[in-house]
């Protein structure tokens, strides 16, 4: 048999093999020893019987102690070799440990190997024992009394005791050196393995009761009973003072564990310390918290409260779970519980905290919390930042920044928000302030706007949250807008709201004081042609040339301001008369005759036409300034530049009146539809056909005839009739363009012109949309058409805009391009299908290098960009040859066809598509803008 089979170590396979031969080589020389003696006495085998029936008890039963999670059985063989020593002969002392071994090994089912083990190592031991009791005590010594040896006083009697004591000695040597060789073989540890194997203590205790046993047994054989009284009496009394030792261990264990428990705060360390202490109080290998009864397990309990079950198992077989080890783990399981619930909180308040403290840290608001003592208990790191504090837990000053340490100690709440605080405890309701000022650590303050609630606590308020926001952004835009409300953002002058509210308040002191004051009403000429043919970026600077001068011109308590556009109106108060009025206009206009250089080299000389008004009694403001605004148009009327005029009630009220009357008549004028299209033509001039069209209104007055746009758009642009005359104008082209595809099948994109008013109104394409289905005509046969420097003005916003109107289907075309001298680059911003070259650039194009340069640029990136480029105002047949040499593919103007009404239009189509009859009259009137 090998170790394998043994399923040992080998060197343990080695220890039990050498165990069992020196067994059996003992017991062999003891059965020799045995045959030569004579038979035991009556007293004897009494003697044998009743030790022998004791040491059987004792290893079947053994008497088992807890020291610590360790359990050890205790047995009486060192008890029953001594008393057998002394009052048997020695070789009937191996045989009877030998018959006791094998019995309780037989009783006890244990398995072969460690039977054999047992009984070779106790056969060793009792044959050590045995040997060394003879050696001590020769036979001779020996002498009989009522058939035992005597144990006396004197010699022999001392020699026999000592032997015995010696031969338990060696008896104690070789048992648990055995045991220790094979459970340091099988790999425990050899200081767990020597403590397992001995037991000094008791072992003593042993030998001594049994030397006493034996000498009272000697003296006669009916004492022979009392050989097994002492070892009982001894085991009942270990017995309970173990059971005892191990109550007071177990209830100092669950002491233990309840402060282990509930001094854990997690959950889960809850749960560990739960099953660690488990395991330690059990001295058991297995412990967990089930959800469900587990009936296989060796004990559990119900956590009280709760679908859980303490489950303990992997105790050795021979120390079974009793009625005491329930009780306990019933206690442990009520620790768990309470435990457990403690836990379940802590973590939903920790969860709670941090759910907070997430929420607070990622607020972009400063939160604070102040106690009713003024002491500060919380605050966000938002609130940090704002006030130059140190984050909580910080202990180090930041010094070089002069932030405020914030340390986890008491900090005392500063007054602002301290006062905040009190407001809303004494209140005991929310205070809100929209605009209060906060201290940093560094001394500075800045704006907020804060709340303050009050911390209520067993129905009275113990302290307030403080929630704020920093406002000075806020502060700082109010402000901004407040002076772009009364102040141009150009130039910062007072705009027309603070110029007129300033005017209400001269007007009313001069009606009391009868002062004099004057209105000038300047305005700069030619600042359209400056503006298109150099950019608006010069326009703007020109303009804050002119502002700066202007004011150089006026006394401090004179006021300019920018009326609007490239209008700028000055109030004079208390001069004189109209002389001191003239004399301002004309230091203005000696200033402006000097020339300006703006930023990119050019110099510009732009002078102004000034209207003055003086105050009279009875007039009102707008009757002021139209007064003014009148005397000015008069200036420019009369054909001259960089004069003023100064308004005369007789000569300049008649124009005034004529122009009130023609704005009536052309409300009147749209009402009753006197507005009428003409449409030029749009040509392909490769084909020299027709494919599209523009439409131009004209204004058929009664009593003036036929009127040019020139005559009436200012008109209508100033008195806000733009937007009707614009929307009856798109619903008429619209229709005219349906017209011409039901009766000719031809889908020609009819050109509409938007005015500076309509592009800017916020429903335009809501409007466009309402027209295109009202009238419904096909939105591929609309184009509407913005001017250049009307899509500069705001390029984000005409962009925006623009897609919005290409996402109806509507063509988008950029009028007058070059004009403005924008970049080319700019057509990659906008969603345009068509660019129309200005008629300046064609006009001498054949014959100028530059404009021929600048129209073949215009057409090749228009190409590049998917778009189509239209000249306009070609007049001669030069300049139709040398555009087709340039790329132009469509083009209008005079040479090809000039604006007519719609149904000289309608005839040329029809002759153009070859339609033999003519198409019956069905005129349908359209107007449109041209500028």
């Amino acid at each position: 048999m090998t170790h394998r089979s043994l399923g040992l170590p080998r060197p343990a396979a080695a220890i039990v093999g050498s165990a069992a031969v020196g067994g059996l080589t003992v017991l062999g020389i003891t059965l020799a020893d045995l045959a030569s003696r004579s038979a035991l006495t009556s007293a004897e085998w009494a003697v044998v019987g009743a030790v022998g029936a004791l040491l059987t008890v004792s290893w079947l039963w053994p008497l088992r102690v807890s020291v610590g999670r360790e359990s050890r059985t205790v047995h009486f063989d060192d008890y029953c070799l001594v008393v057998l020593l002394l009052l048997v002969p020695p070789p009937s002392v191996v045989v009877t440990f030998l018959g006791a071994a094998v019995l309780s090994q037989m009783l006890r089912r244990r398995p072969v190997v460690k039977s054999v083990f047992n009984a070779g190592q106790v056969v060793l031991s009792v044959g050590a024992a045995a040997a060394v009791y003879r050696l001590m005590v020769p036979a001779s010594l020996v002498v009989n009394h009522n058939g035992l040896p005597a144990i006396v006083a004197g010699d022999g009697g001392f020699r026999m005791l000592a032997a015995a004591t010696v031969a338990a000695v060696a008896y104690m040597v070789v048992n648990s050196g055995s045991v220790i060789a094979v459970m340091s073989a099988n790999g425990t540890p050899w200081h767990i393995a020597v403590d397992n194997g001995l037991d000094l203590r008791f072992a003593i205790g042993s030998v001594l009761v049994a030397l006493t046993t034996a000498i009272v047994v000697s003296a006669s054989p009916w004492l022979i009973p009392l050989a097994v009284v002492p070892p009982l009496i001894l085991r009942r009394v270990l017995a309970e003072q173990f059971e005892a030792r191990r109550d007071r261990a177990r209830v100092r264990g669950l002491f233990d564990a309840t402060l282990e428990a509930n001094r854990s705060m997690g959950e889960r360390e809850v749960t560990d310390a739960l099953l660690s202490s488990a395991r330690t109080l059990f001295s058991c290998t297995e412990a967990s918290l089930e959800h469900r009864s587990m009936l296989d397990s060796a004990l559990q309990a119900r956590i009280p409260g709760k679908n859980l079950w303490l489950t303990i198992s992997g105790r050795v077989r021979t120390e079974p779970y009793g009625k005491a080890d329930q009780s306990l783990l019933d206690a442990l399981a009520a620790v768990g519980a309470g435990a457990l619930s403690n836990a379940r909180l802590y973590e939903e308040g920790r969860r709670d905290r941090n759910r907070l403290s997430a929420i607070t840290s990622s607020m972009g608001e400063g939160v604070c919390a102040v106690s009713e003592a003024g002491e500060i208990t919380f605050v966000n790191p938002a609130a940090c930042s704002m006030l130059g504090w140190r984050e909580p837990g910080s202990e180090t000053p930041d010094t070089s920044k002069g932030r405020r340490p914030l340390r986890s100690s008491v900090l005392e709440a500063p007054n602002f928000l301290l006062m905040a605080a009190r407001r809303c405890l004494s209140s005991q309701s929310t205070v809100t302030s929209y605009d209060s000022r906060f201290i940093r650590s560094d001394g500075s303050s800045f704006h907020v706007a804060y709340t303050a609630s009050p911390i209520v606590d067993a129905d009275r308020p113990s302290g307030a949250v403080i929630v704020f926001r920093d406002i000075t952004e806020r502060k700082e835009f109010e402000e901004q807008l407040a002076r772009h409300a009364f102040h141009d953002s150009l130039t910062g002058l007072p705009n027309r709201r603070l110029f007129l509210d300033h005017l209400d308040h001269t007007l009313r002191r001069a009606t009391r004081s009868q002062e004099v004051g004057a209105v000038l009403f300047a305005d700069v000429d030619r600042f359209k042609l400056i503006n298109d043919s150099l950019g608006h970026n010069a326009g703007d600077h020109l303009l804050i040339a002119i502002a700066q001068r202007l004011r150089a011109c006026l006394r401090p308590g004179d006021m300019l301001a920018r009326f609007g556009g490239d209008e700028f109106t000055i109030l004079l108060e208390q001069i004189a008369g109209a002389d001191d009025a003239a004399a301002v206009a004309r230091r203005i206009i000696d200033e402006m005759a000097r020339g300006v250089t703006l930023p990119d080299g050019h110099e510009v000389v732009a002078s102004l036409s000034i209207g003055i008004a003086l105050t009279v009694p009875g007039k009102s403001r707008d009757d002021l300034l139209h007064d003014a605004d009148v005397a000015m148009y008069r200036t420019k009327g009369g054909g001259r530049r960089g004069q003023f005029e100064l308004f005369d009630e007789e000569a300049m009220g008649v124009r005034s009146a004529e122009r009130i009357e023609l704005e009536s008549s052309l409300r009147r004028a749209i009402q009753e539809r006197q507005l009428e299209v003409y449409y030029q033509p749009l040509y392909d001039l490769l084909e020299r056909k027709i494919v599209g069209a523009e439409a131009l209104v004209r204004w058929n007055h009664p009593e003036r005839g036929m009127l040019p746009p020139e005559k009436f758009i200012g008109l209508a642009e100033d008195s806000g009739l733009i937007l009707p005359l614009g929307r009856q104008v798109l619903e008429d082209a619209c229709r005219q363009a349906r017209h011409w595809y039901e009766r000719y099948g031809l889908r020609m994109v009819v050109s509409v012109n938007l005015s500076a008013r309509q592009f800017q109104q916020a429903a335009l394409v809501d409007e466009v949309e309402e027209v295109l289905r009202t009238t419904g005509v096909d939105a591929t046969q609309l184009s509407l058409e913005v001017t250049e420097s009307l899509a500069m003005d705001d390029a984000a916003r005409t962009r925006q805009i623009l897609l919005a109107l290409k996402a109806l289907g509507v063509g988008v075309a950029i009028d007058d391009f070059g004009t403005g001298h924008s970049a080319l680059g700019y057509l990659t911003q906008f969603p345009v299908d068509v660019v129309k070259i200005d008629r300046s650039f064609v006009e001498g194009v054949e014959v100028d290098p530059v404009k021929s340069a600048i129209v073949a640029a215009v057409i090749n990136l228009s190409r590049a960009i998917g778009s189509t480029a239209v000249v306009e105002g070609v007049e001669t047949r030069e300049q139709l040859d040398h555009l087709e040499t340039l790329g132009c593919s469509e083009g209008q103007g005079f040479y090809l066809a000039g604006p007519m009404p719609a149904r000289a239009l309608d005839e040329l189509l029809r002759i153009e598509l070859g339609f033999e009859a003519p198409v019956p009259n069905e005129q349908t009137t359209v107007s449109a803008l041209a500028c």
